[in-house]
């Protein structure tokens, strides 16, 4: 049941109902990464609530490396969707998150590249240069992926 609390709470960007449920058990987000099947931080990205990550990266560091089952992780759809404030957040925690791999061996910029995401492809340069370098499972590039799909923005 806390469960579905808590990923009710990432989804709306309940922060006092996050604080409320780690007063009441200091080990929710330890027990969340072990029973969800979808990282809390990832929830709460995919709802676009920047202050809901800023608390849950507060309260464990560790997740953005957290991935989902489907090979995910927070700063990957955060690049895919273009919101730059949480990459930047995400980025905070650690410029290495940018060059995490997930499914099909993507990084951060191959997600923000394939989208065509301008101002996350900056952001992720300035953070982390050598991304520009990094592989698919494909062997391709954010370049490559950049010009798979018109109108190319960013490259």
């Amino acid at each position: 049941m806390a469960n579905k609390e808590l990923v009710k709470a990432a989804h709306t960007g309940n922060i006092e109902v996050l604080h409320k449920m780690l007063q009441e058990n200091p080990l929710l987000l330890a027990e969340a990464t072990i029973s969800s099947p979808e990282p809390i931080l990832l929830v709460a990205t995919k709802a676009r609530k920047l202050n809901f990550v800023r608390e849950l990266i507060k309260h464990d560091p560790d997740a953005p490396r957290e991935l989902s089952n489907d090979g995910f992780r927070a700063m990957d759809v955060a690049s895919g969707i273009g919101d730059v404030e949480i990459v930047k957040e995400l980025l905070k925690v650690g410029a290495a998150n940018c060059r995490l791999k997930g499914k099909d061996g993507r990084t951060a910029i191959h997600y923000a590249a394939a989208k065509g995401r301008v101002e996350v492809i900056h952001q992720l340069l300035e953070s982390c240069p050598d991304s520009v370098n990094d592989v698919t499972a494909f062997g391709e590039t954010a370049l490559h992926l950049a010009v798979k799909k018109p109108p190319v923005r960013c490259v």
